[in-house]
């Protein structure tokens, strides 16, 4: 391995510490696959990214209040909701993406107290994911920054549920 070459232990990706590092004899093969990991998450959370931004353009509010995509009233997404009656923490998250969508905050903000910021941070996956993909063929270390911005985002979106719980404000249905 050259000196410019980065190692194993550089290549781990900051957003997700699971990734497995592959104990093979021969740490080039291992940096190989370990890239190839990293670079699989990247790209899957690029696309997973656009396609939520996209549907977030494509969806339109029904009569009902729920969502329709070409033509076709589309069934609620909450399993909790659906399954036991109980908001989850992301309960009108996939409606407040489509009022931003649709250029009306107010109706975002009521669907979803933080669903701006989701979204902002949905939206800030491409240039990130792009960068990182870039970095990735020079070998570029992961900063340490998404791994902590992650579980703020987490945190925010568990304390806007429980303060839904506890003062019984839950979104619009």
């Amino acid at each position: 391995m050259s000196a410019d070459s980065p190692s194993v232990a550089d290549l781990r990706d900051a957003d997700d510490e699971r990734v497995p590092v592959v104990a093979l004899s021969d740490e080039g093969v291992a940096e190989d696959v370990l890239r190839a990991r990293i670079k699989e998450r990247h790209v899957t959370m690029l696309a997973m990214s656009v396609a939520i931004i996209a549907a977030s353009f494509a969806l339109r509010f029904n009569d009902s209040g729920g969502l329709s995509g070409g033509g076709v009233a589309l069934p609620p997404l909450c399993g909790s909701r659906a399954l036991f009656g109980v908001e989850c923490p992301g309960c009108g998250l996939s409606r407040s993406f489509v009022a931003l969508a649709a250029g009306d905050v107010a109706k975002s903000l009521q669907y979803h107290r933080i669903g701006w910021i989701m979204a902002a941070a949905v939206l800030l996956q491409i240039p990130y994911r792009l960068l990182r993909l870039r970095q990735l063929r020079t070998g570029t270390p992961d900063p340490s920054w998404p791994r902590w911005f992650g579980n703020l985002l987490i945190a925010l979106l568990i304390g806007n549920w429980v303060w839904n719980v506890a003062t019984s404000s839950y979104p619009l249905p």
